[in-house]
């Protein structure tokens, strides 16, 4: 018999959280913190349904195709509408992730470009040679499997935990309380504020 929860499901977890520290752990909170208290809790409620359902509902569609493991959403749309909507949605599926993975090889390539710039100097040879390694690493990592994937993600991922976990703890001493209650009055720009961060963030909840 299969454990029910094994370490493959808590890399995937911890990997998945990771992935949302960005805007979820470090942008948003800061964000929402300027707008108030009532923003972040009203932010708080609407985000629940709006994570959770819909992840649900994906789950449940996978799950419920008659198909073989790890086929995933492809082999799903395949078997529900058939080969030819399959490709239509599994293209539409790629371009909708494609798009997310440039931008995140864009912020890596101006990461460590600043770290190189500190050593020789930048020419736009350099840092196309730059951005063409980090695109090769990148699929590299994920045409080496799903165990060398999810190795990777666990080795990223742990040590920024870690230190999120011991930043949080530092900065106790700094908390303000008082702020909670400060700004507790609802108005119609309290709803302004809550649409505002979500046309512009909520896309990386």
């Amino acid at each position: 018999m299969s454990k029910i929860w094994s370490k493959e499901e808590t890399l995937w977890s911890f990997a998945l959280y990771g992935t949302a520290v960005g805007a979820g752990t470090l942008f948003l909170p800061i964000q929402l913190g300027s707008a108030g208290a009532i923003v972040l809790f009203i932010t708080a409620l609407v985000a629940w349904p709006l994570t959770y359902w819909p992840h649900k509902a994906l789950s449940q569609f996978i799950l419920s195709a008659n198909i073989a493991p790890g086929t995933g959403i492809t082999g799903a749309v395949n078997h529900y509408y058939g080969k030819k909507i399959g490709n239509l949605i599994t293209g539409l599926y790629f371009l909708a992730f494609f798009v997310v993975v440039l931008i995140y090889a864009v912020a890596i390539t101006n990461s460590l470009a600043e770290q190189v710039a500190h050593r020789t100097p930048m020419t736009p040879g350099l840092r196309a040679l730059l951005s063409l390694g980090v695109v090769l690493v990148l699929n590299l990592i994920f045409l080496m499997g799903r165990q060398v994937t999810i190795k990777v993600m666990g080795f990223l991922v742990f040590p920024l935990i870690a230190c999120f976990l011991f930043l949080s703890l530092y900065l106790i001493r700094d908390w303000h309380p008082e702020h909670l209650t400060s700004q507790m009055q609802f108005s119609p720009q309290t709803l302004h504020q809550v649409l505002d961060l979500y046309s512009r963030d909520g896309f990386r909840f």
